[in-house]
């Protein structure tokens, strides 16, 4: 390997699979008597989180190498904090971004399509966020502040390098080919849609997919983009966006990515307790404040209901996810 011949020292430490207070501070109570001076974080974004909350209470620099595209974690300057059974807390804000971040494309196209695609999903929620965020003028970024041209011009790009390239990147993926439109939505995936959220801030769509991580059976089961795919549908539906809407629904359908709570296994129907669960969480999360009207439980189920209709008029009625 790389450091072989060296005379760096190398300390292995194992993820223990949540970025959970509890692991950071395991992980930090294991490497601080080491004495290590930077940090590398190799894998997917849960991974890279923690290691960028293990780095800050170290004091040391932080290296990224992504084994996925799953997510926007390797590039931004935040870290989605979970409970140790994988229900959202809250988001940690760092000083800075990771020192280096180093993305082998030859790596993640051989990772299971599933990752990619929930990446993209995630990836196309940051335009739709941020347009929703620039035209409220009380709406606020990651960092409190407000959202500038330049950050909502990024995000607006990644959530069309998405639309233009992911059918052939999926077809690069499939062959593991590493290709010009593989390579573009990478880069959609990672840091347009990492400095796109943080820089042009989070609405609805996240809203609701921080919420559904309170269903056991979503956490465990569906990845966090698959979560935002469900989020963005909802989110355009609540602001009346039918344009849109039937825009993204149209490429998670080719996709064969969740549309909505029904693909997660949630049944929308009065008296679901889960969806009771859901409702209530997003419309309590901070980034729900930034649409520009106050979304109450009786809108947001509506959206919810409304998307719902949409997904059982289509046929057949099956669960498209590719794996």
């Amino acid at each position: 390997m790389a450091f072989e011949g060296s005379s760096t020292s190398l300390h292995w430490a194992e993820f223990g699979g949540q970025c959970s207070h509890e692991e950071i501070d395991r992980q930090v109570a294991a490497l601080r008597p080491l004495s290590v001076d930077s940090l590398i974080a190799i894998g997917g974004g849960k991974v890279i989180d923690a290691a960028k909350c293990v780095a800050h209470r170290l004091g040391v620099a932080l290296i990224v190498c992504p084994t996925l595209a799953s997510t926007d974690a390797p590039c931004s300057a935040a870290a989605v904090v979970y409970t140790a059974e994988g229900v959202f807390k809250d988001v940690e804000f760092f000083p800075g971004n990771p020192d280096l971040v180093v993305v082998d494309t030859a790596i993640i196209a051989k990772a299971p399509l599933r990752f990619l695609l929930a990446g993209m999903a995630d990836a196309l929620a940051t335009g739709y966020e941020a347009r929703t965020c620039i035209q409220n003028t009380k709406a606020r970024s990651m960092v409190g502040g407000r959202i500038s041209i330049a950050a909502s011009t990024l995000a607006n790009i990644c959530s069309e390098t998405i639309f233009t390239y992911a059918d052939d990147a999926v077809a690069a993926a499939k062959a593991g080919i590493p290709d010009h439109a593989f390579e573009q939505v990478v880069e959609a995936n990672t840091l347009l849609s990492g400095t796109g959220f943080e820089s042009g801030g989070l609405a609805a769509a996240h809203s609701v997919a921080s919420a559904l991580t309170l269903v056991p059976s979503i956490e465990h089961g569906f990845l966090h983009g698959e979560m935002v795919a469900v989020g963005t549908m909802i989110h355009l539906q609540l602001e009346n966006d039918l344009v849109e809407l039937e825009r993204v629904e149209e490429l998670l359908a080719r996709l064969g990515l969740p549309r909505a709570l029904s693909d997660l296994g949630v049944e929308v129907r009065d008296g679901s307790e889960a969806l009771d669960t859901i409702v209530d969480a997003a419309c309590s999360m901070p980034f729900m404040q930034n649409e520009p009207f106050t979304v109450t439980a009786s809108l947001l189920r509506n959206a919810i209901t409304a998307v719902e209709v949409r997904r059982q008029s289509q046929v057949p009625q099956r669960r498209d996810r590719q794996i």
